[in-house]
């Protein structure tokens, strides 16, 4: 990890400095270092046609192994979620292979870029990993925990497209990875906006 992404880490995290690095392989995330907002706890997403949310909680080994983290040198903090092996799976089987879902369902896959185009916003742009993924709902709410100085070991519930309305959806890919896409967030220090 660069002093630059180390000294952004802490920023973003009140004064808090990194405890560890993780080596995660996937080709298609940034080259670069990624920065963890938190543990993801929860998602919260509205598919389509439906009024309420859906709501995902991991239970706590998956959200200890799964990841809420941003780009920092992305104009706007690209969000991702670096998913626990069980987690991915769950949301593979569920949104991929689910006989509910699959084959002229109502989540038709295609790629992350012209996804993000549809949604619009500061994310709506083609600059994602060539990925077709399948949109599962609308992104209303991210939670997860991390220590920010002054608050100690927190939950962190964030409204998606609280000013501007634009939220990002959540897509899911063959392998059961999840995807934020589109939408008009900002991740700048102290936290994620909008």
């Amino acid at each position: 990890m660069s002093a630059n992404v180390a000294r952004k880490y802490a920023e973003w995290h009140w004064g808090i400095p990194h405890k560890t690095v993780i080596d995660w392989e996937d080709e298609d995330l940034p080259e670069n270092d990624l920065i963890e907002c938190g543990r993801l706890v929860e998602l919260h997403f509205r598919e389509p046609g439906q009024r309420k949310d859906t709501v995902i909680k991991l239970p706590r080994v998956e959200a200890n192994g799964s990841h809420l983290c941003f780009d920092p040198e992305h104009p706007n903090g690209r969000l991702y979620v670096l998913s626990h092996s069980a987690f991915a799976d769950k949301m593979r089987r569920k949104y991929r292979e689910n006989p509910q879902y699959v084959g002229g369902s109502k989540y038709r896959a295609m790629r992350l870029s012209d996804l993000a185009r549809g949604v619009g916003g500061r994310h709506g742009t083609t600059d994602y990993p060539n990925v077709v993924a399948s949109p599962i709902g609308v992104l209303t709410h991210v939670v997860y925990a991390t220590e920010k100085k002054g608050d100690g070991y927190s939950f962190y519930i964030h409204k998606m497209g609280e000013e501007s309305g634009i939220r990002p959806y959540l897509a899911v890919d063959e392998q059961g990875r999840s995807w934020v896409v589109g939408g008009n967030y900002r991740s700048p220090t102290p936290g994620i906006t909008d």
